[in-house]
């Protein structure tokens, strides 16, 4: 019984444990229908080490899960992550200075005296290393690299002696950080000298491959360092030798494995002072020798030529328990080091036991050692240990510290699982090359007539073909450097090169992409009848391979005659699954017998048509608004305080309207005043959601006040953060307090852009004839929400979808409106 009231069988306790009287234990119960009681049908055990502060972190430790967030406080000794995970400064990795915004990555348990979770084990989610970038600015002590990495004196490390200075040339160490406008935070910073070498004292991990990769001293370390390819779960070691071959001693003061290695997939073992061979470490060693799987001794001979052997043990012993040592990322030979040996279950390799952690028994075995002396003609070793833990390429940096220099080598491993195996490819990935027939002497080519969803009313044809130069063609295809074509691609983005930069990059895109659709042409293919279309079925389109949309040409080639080619030149109606719908000529689809087909993809270049015609086109607004060098504040269009909106006149040097536009305006303030008035009024000094916080009333009040115009005011943060809810609050705010504007809203696709045109319509703040929403001329109805209908019926014809005060189109037709002379 427990708790009197409660029956249960021993089929019920997990694991079949004894129990006894008095024991504490957590039930899961039901009512037994037979007796009307309640009867236990699972029983664990509480484990009574709780009570004790050293047991809670240890069985805590079987619980460990994985967190990644970002760090929200932080105090002398502690911090919180993600606002309620508490650590302790001890339990973040060396060399690393958490500061608030930092993405890190940790491992958190349950506390059960205080319910509270704690993280361990903290250490940057991302980080990498940036050389030779110039220090942009410096305000107070905060400032920025290469205007996209941030810093802060309070946190930075630097070498001593150093103080930084704007435009000075350094090497950063950063991690993933959200600071304001940037995601990168610097850790420390090292100037760099005009021969290119970094300055600082101690262990210089910026110093050159070359020069840290080299031997130094007279001592010669082995260079065999890649353990090859190991699966999951495997645990091999390498022996390191190193040889003084120089008539000085040297002393070894410390090893260590440089950054924040994940997981501990490498670690190291220092040896004994009775270990100084590599035979007498594996004779010492608690594992049985014939147990090993491999051996292999880096070792110098005596004609001071190498010979390579790896030493490698399983370590499998014959009681069936497993004991391997494991030393920690940064050893210091001069202090006190600590030897670990990690004792294992062997259930864990029969699969009876599901919870590693459970198993595992952590011993700890403390000595005092001085520095490793190495006199001249003697030699020492380091074992390393790869325990494969994260599947992929592993690469990490050993440093071996000296007295007077460091020598660093890369240990390497390559992680694969059995998962991996079973899916891994048996031959290298060839793209599907095309058929390509032999040249004919004759080529009939049969068009069909364009498929559109509507018709425009006639818009001025002006927008030119901007044909791909045969000379960059070659540059791709020859594999020729690009900057033959186009010099200005090396200079730096300005006014004078930024028409030539950005179109050259234009057309590479261009040529890529035609590259890439060819891979997916088809040969042989058969074609199905739909109703008065033929459909074909085309692999791979579903994920975007190849990636086609309504509207793209599709060439058809017939296989039956040899005298001469004759292609039909179709278009994509639509596309459903993996099912593309073909509008072709009207005899070809009415003669066609399911004859084989040779099909090809053509790249459609209205979008980049486009986009060159905005880089040509940019250049009008001028340095002031592409490559701002202060900002000048303008007068604020309308003044948002917490009681009242007040609307301010904008100076005419300001803004300046077409004719057309003015009457636009005088019409829709004509139709705004009886019904938007009202609502004016009512709303005054009120945000339409109240739902929203204070960053997000911010971004709204600045974005409706307009001061910095025409620079842009640019809204950032992950997903969820309620973006779209800021933006749809901020054009209702500009349609209701500024009543002649007019406002374009874009988006990179459909999705998105119908996606703001519902919720706009959602939130019953709109009048009539206020909002319409402008679609490609190729896309189907079917494709439209129901909701977003109704507004797309004004927005096929593009001049009078511009008389809107509100019009909403992918960035691609917002190009549309260029062409009515709307500027």
């Amino acid at each position: 019984m427990i708790d009197d009231m409660i029956f249960f069988t021993k089929d019920s306790v997990t694991k079949s444990m004894a129990l006894t009287v008095g024991q504490e234990v957590t039930a899961t119960v039901e009512e037994d229908k037979t007796s009307g009681g309640l009867k236990a049908i699972r029983v664990d055990v509480v484990q009574d080490t709780w009570g004790d502060s050293n047991a809670t972190c240890d069985a805590s430790e079987l619980n460990m899960k994985v967190l990644i967030g970002i760090i929200t406080s932080v105090s002398k000794n502690c911090g919180y992550i993600n606002e309620n995970t508490f650590f302790a400064m001890k339990d973040v990795c060396e060399g690393f200075k958490p500061c608030k915004g930092d993405w890190v990555q940790a491992k958190y348990f349950i506390n059960r005296t205080t319910w509270n979770s704690e993280a361990v084990a903290v250490k940057p989610l991302r980080y990498k290393q940036v050389d030779k970038v110039r220090i942009s600015s410096i305000c107070g002590r905060s400032g920025t690299v290469d205007e996209s990495i941030f810093f802060t004196l309070d946190s930075l490390r630097l070498p001593d002696g150093y103080s930084p200075r704007r435009h000075d040339l350094v090497n950063a160490i950063v991690v993933e950080s959200s600071q304001s406008c940037y995601i990168w935070r610097a850790l420390c910073l090292v100037p760099v000298t005009q021969d290119g070498q970094s300055h600082s004292d101690g262990v210089n991990l910026d110093e050159s491959y070359e020069d840290l990769m080299r031997d130094k001293g007279g001592l010669k370390v082995s260079r065999m360092t890649n353990f090859g390819t190991l699966k999951q779960g495997e645990s091999e070691r390498m022996i390191i030798l190193i040889e003084n071959k120089g008539c000085v001693p040297q002393s070894l003061i410390s090893c260590r494995l440089a950054g924040w290695v994940k997981d501990k997939q490498f670690s190291f073992q220092i040896p004994q002072k009775s270990e100084n061979t590599p035979e007498a470490y594996m004779s010492s060693s608690p594992i049985n020798q014939e147990n090993l799987s491999k051996a292999a001794v880096n070792s110098y001979s005596d004609s001071g030529g190498t010979t390579h052997e790896s030493l490698i043990n399983t370590s499998i012993m014959k009681n069936g328990g497993i004991t391997e040592g494991i030393a920690s990322q940064d050893t210091n030979l001069s202090k006190t080091k600590e030897n670990f040996f990690l004792v294992k279950d062997e259930n864990l390799h029969n699969g009876e036991n599901e919870q590693r952690g459970g198993v595992e028994q952590l011993i700890m075995n403390i000595h005092t050692t001085g520095e490793i002396v190495i006199p001249p003609g003697g030699r020492t070793f380091i074992v390393i240990i790869c325990t494969a833990v994260n599947p992929g390429y592993s690469k990490e940096l050993l440093l071996l510290g000296f007295s007077d220099f460091t020598i660093g080598r890369y240990i390497e491993a390559t992680v694969t699982s059995e998962e991996e195996l079973l899916i891994a490819p048996v031959e290298p990935y060839s793209p599907r090359k095309p058929k390509i027939p032999e040249p004919q002497p004759r080529k009939t080519i049969v068009i069909a007539p364009k498929y559109r969803r509507n018709h425009r009313k006639h818009l001025p044809s002006f927008l030119p073909h901007y044909t791909i130069p045969d000379e960059l063609r070659k540059c791709v295809e020859q594999k020729v450097d690009v900057l033959t074509f186009q010099p200005l691609l090396a200079e730096h983005l300005n006014l004078d090169t930024y028409k030539a930069k950005f179109s050259a990059l234009l057309w590479l895109e261009e040529i890529y992409a035609e590259m890439e659709i060819k891979d997916f042409s088809m040969t042989g293919v058969t074609l199905k009848r739909s109703g008065n279309f033929l459909v074909l079925e085309v692999p791979g389109v579903e994920e975007g391979k190849p990636h086609l949309v309504t509207g793209d040409k599709v060439i058809l080639k017939s296989q039956i005659y040899s005298e001469h080619i004759i292609e039909y030149v179709a278009y994509i109606t639509e596309i459903h699954n993996e099912d593309v719908t073909l509008k072709c000529n009207a005899d070809f689809e009415q003669a066609y017998n399911q004859e084989p087909m040779d099909v090809e993809f053509v790249h459609c270049r209205v979008t980049n048509r486009r986009c060159h015609l905005a880089v040509e086109q940019a250049l009008y607004l001028g340095e002031k608004v592409l490559f701002p060098e202060r900002l000048i504040l303008q007068s604020p269009q309308a003044v948002k305080t917490q009681n009242t909106t007040e609307y301010c006149g904008v100076d005419d040097g300001l803004e300046q309207h077409s004719q057309q536009e003015s009457k636009v305006k005088k019409l829709q303030n004509k139709q705004a005043k009886r019904g938007e008035a009202v609502t004016l009024k009512q709303r005054a000094g009120e945000f339409f959601n109240p739902m929203l916080n204070e960053q997000q009333k911010l971004a709204v009040k600045r974005i409706l006040s307009g001061e910095c115009r025409p620079t842009p005011y640019i809204l950032f943060g992950p997903p969820g953060t309620g973006k779209t809810l800021t933006v749809i609050e901020a054009i209702l705010q500009i349609h209701y307090t500024l009543p002649g504007s007019r406002i374009l809203v874009c988006a990179p696709s459909n999705a998105a852009t119908d996606l703001i045109c519902l919720r706009l319509h959602q939130s019953n703040l709109l009048r009539p004839g206020a909002m319409v929403r402008v679609n490609a001329s190729f896309r189907s109805e079917e494709q439209i929400d129901d909701m977003v209908k109704p507004y797309c019926s004004d927005g096929d014809d593009v001049r009078k979808a511009s008389w809107f005060r509100i019009v909403i189109a992918t960035c691609s037709s917002a190009g549309l409106f260029y062409q009515t002379g709307i500027r």
